[in-house]
């Protein structure tokens, strides 16, 4: 390259055209295959999400070890899977990863603190005494249902 001369950068390949991209793309095979069940939506089960609850609970201390701070909002594992949610109502606070800490939430979803079977038992308790305890404190938000009475866990 001589002095004073401008360099251009090659294009990105998210910058040049279908046909540039050196290889051809049928225009029907593009982003989908066929016989494919990827691209299909997964029906979930009413799964509600909901910001403001899932801060709220992130506020309550780490259900494990009981730190104030630190906590996240962690949705239980049971019937979790690829395009399936959890309803955040059924979500618990678990602390996350500090420096030189490892936080409960990691650890919980490794199965690294209690084996599958006990989470799985833990895991409904946990979130229905998160959801009492934000509706204790006044502070169930008033665009999100309560958590239907037949699916309640007494502990």
């Amino acid at each position: 390259m001589a002095f004073g001369s401008r360099w251009t950068p090659p294009l990105r390949m998210r910058d040049r055209e279908p046909g540039d991209m050196g290889f051809p793309i049928s225009p029907l095979r593009r982003g989908t295959y066929s016989g494919s069940t990827s691209g299909r939506p997964i029906a979930k089960e009413n799964a509600i999400e909901h910001e403001g609850y899932r801060r709220l609970v992130a506020k309550l201390p780490c259900k494990v070890c009981g730190i104030f701070g630190q906590s996240q909002s962690a949705h239980p594992n049971t019937g979790k899977g690829q395009g399936i949610k959890t309803d955040d109502r059924e979500c618990f606070p678990l602390c996350a990863d500090s420096p030189g800490r490892r936080g409960c939430h990691p650890q919980f979803d490794q199965g690294a603190l209690f084996s599958k079977a006990v989470r799985r038992e833990l895991e409904p308790v946990w979130g229905a005494d998160t959801r009492r305890a934000i509706e204790a404190a006044g502070n169930w938000p008033e665009n999100l249902p309560k958590w239907p009475t037949a699916l309640a866990v007494t502990a």
